[in-house]
């Protein structure tokens, strides 16, 4: 009887270290497949912030582009026609100047 009961526990045990070894093979199977997903997940992050800066870099080189061409615009301007650059300063002045007093006295 003795010999019953403890090769009923081994084979007990034996069951149980089967199950464990399934549990432990799905387990790592299932972490494999869920970092296999997050790795393609990432790769698909990593490639829409990769577009997004080279389309954001096309733009920031097109605004500085169009910046440059009003800066040479109007640097071109004020050298063909310097009195009328420093009369329009003048005048901006003035009314800026205007506006500021009248504020503080209002006060």
């Amino acid at each position: 009887m003795t010999k019953t009961i403890a090769h009923r526990h081994v084979s007990h045990r034996n069951g149980a270290d089967s199950s464990l070894r399934t549990l432990l093979t799905q387990a790592k199977s299932t972490i494999s497949d869920v970092s296999s997903q997050a790795s393609e997940n990432a790769q698909a992050i990593r490639d829409r912030i990769s577009s997004t800066l080279t389309a954001a870099q096309k733009r920031a080189k097109a605004v500085a582009k169009a910046a440059r061409n009003q800066a040479s615009r109007a640097d071109d301007a004020i050298r063909a026609k310097p009195y009328h650059a420093m009369a329009i300063a003048g005048g901006i002045g003035l009314v800026a100047g205007l506006l500021i007093a009248r504020r503080r006295a209002a006060r």
